[in-house]
């Protein structure tokens, strides 16, 4: 099962930090590597430096992902591998004693190629790398240590065979047989040919990958036995001539299908394995986006934690900079409720309030001013039109007694409010749908019609007063 993000359980962990041992998923750590100073992502909590782990968290069993290998080794690169060795076999038959050299050179290559795909689905890179990938002059030098594992192996047979006898030989043969895909991986992670054949080394493996080491040895020991038993199938069919070329293509084949085994095994155990991970990376952001969801991140991780001063600095840093971005003001208002800031919601509360208001989210406004009020008690708000814009808010979303008592007495308060009709207007409504007080709502539009009789809101008092009319005409 994939490692949940500390913060978001529904979300899959992307990076690790060894500091304080804690998962955070891709909204904990926004953005790209390259927003971050020297492409570097560190812990928002410790400083420490980010592992990214997200390739490996979302790697699927290795039983579960057998038609991915033998995809794997039809791709590009895979076929190309393939195709030389078909086409160096069949010009090996008319080159002498030069055909030595064109095995080396096959087998070198193929040798590389395949310890460049296990180092690469190791680090979580799932794209089979190209035939140019691996040319880069290492061929020679993995080719001898390749070398140099088989003298060892056949060394220290020949030591066994002479001091403990048959017997212990064949316990040898079977012990080499059961490591032999563990020191190609250590040699393909490594590059070290005495960490390839160091005992001690490929037993500790094989103990952190577990139980899955052994079908991954039985899986790629039933592959390499492919091409052994293919040929029969195929030597009475096809011309002799294409019999090499066709050994040599389907040996190369399933050589990348068991190194393909061998690399996602190890994706599997990344971070047990010390595996530099391939970064499993979003989508840059541009720098002021960035700057808010980074800032949104920490502030409710520092939040989570209890550090709330921190989190108050992130998030009024930001806002200097970007003063009327919506969620920026909502979790701001939101940690002064949380910490239970009276001073700030006194002072800063209408404020923030009416910025909502100003950027068109009055509905914004009158989620905040019920949670202020259901905490701490109605925020004092002594603008008139701030009252009236969120009361209105308040009465679509039939949160009426917030409502009512936000305009209830705002012609006593305020007898110079331009935009008393349409505060009676509201008022009347709010009777009239949120406590049934039809005979408030009567009073309250008759009184619009006769003090304002130029209002912009007479029509919408008629259509009330019409509907008022018609409910109490109907028969009890």
């Amino acid at each position: 099962m994939a490692d949940a993000c500390h913060y978001h359980s529904s979300a899959d962990a992307v990076w690790h930090c060894t500091g304080c041992s804690k998962e955070y998923c891709g909204d904990c750590v926004p953005g790209s590597v390259d927003n971050y100073y020297q492409s570097t992502p560190k812990c928002i909590l410790c400083n420490n430096r980010l592992e990214n782990v997200g390739a490996s968290n979302k790697a699927k069993p290795f039983w579960q992902m057998a038609p991915f290998y033998f995809r794997y080794a039809i791709s590009p690169g895979p076929l190309t591998v393939s195709a030389i060795c078909a086409v160096a076999a069949l010009a090996i038959s008319g080159l002498g004693w030069l055909s030595i050299f064109v095995l080396v050179a096959m087998l070198a290559v193929v040798i590389r190629y395949n310890l460049l795909v296990i180092e690469k689905l190791a680090s979580g890179d799932l794209n089979a790398p190209t035939f140019g990938d691996a040319q880069d002059g290492r061929s020679a030098a993995v080719f001898a240590r390749v070398i140099g594992m088989i003298l060892v192996a056949g060394g220290g047979g020949a030591l066994v065979m002479s001091t403990f006898g048959e017997g212990a030989t064949q316990a040898y043969s079977i012990a080499l047989s059961l490591l032999g895909p563990a020191a190609m991986i250590v040699l393909a992670l490594e590059h070290s040919l005495r960490a390839a054949v160091n005992p001690l080394k490929l037993l500790h493996f094989t103990l952190i990958i577990g139980w899955p080491y052994w079908l991954l040895w039985l899986s790629t020991s039933a592959v390499s036995a492919a091409p052994g038993l293919l040929l029969p199938v195929v030597a009475g069919k096809l011309p002799v001539w294409m019999l090499l070329p066709l050994l040599a293509f389907a040996t190369s084949y399933f050589s990348i299908v068991t190194s393909a085994m061998m690399g996602y095994i190890c994706l599997t155990r990344q971070k047990k394995l010390g595996v530099t991970s391939q970064v499993d990376d979003q989508d840059y952001l541009e720098e002021r986006e960035f700057d808010r969801r980074k800032a949104l991140a920490d502030a409710s991780i520092f939040l989570r934690e209890g550090r709330f001063d921190e989190a108050r600095k992130t998030l009024v840093s930001v806002l200097r900079q970007q003063p009327n971005d919506i969620p920026l003001n909502e979790r701001y208002y939101r940690l002064l409720l949380a910490t239970d800031d009276k001073k700030a919601l006194r002072e800063l509360g209408p404020h923030l309030l009416e910025r909502f208001v100003t950027l068109n989210q009055p509905h914004k406004a009158a989620e905040l001013y019920v949670a202020t009020m259901q905490s701490h008690g109605a925020p004092a708000i002594d603008k008139s039109l701030l009252r009236h814009q969120i009361a209105e808010a308040l009465y679509r979303q039939r949160q009426f007694k917030p409502a009512l008592a936000l305009v209830n007495n705002l012609h006593k308060e305020d007898p110079h409010y331009t935009r008393l009709d349409s505060a009676y207007l509201l008022l009347a409504k709010i009777y009239m749908d949120g406590f049934n007080r039809t005979d408030n709502s009567r009073k309250l539009l008759a009184f619009v019609r006769s003090k304002f009789p130029k209002s912009a809101v007479l029509g919408e008092v008629k259509q009330l007063e019409a509907i008022l009319a018609a409910e109490s005409a109907q028969p009890a």
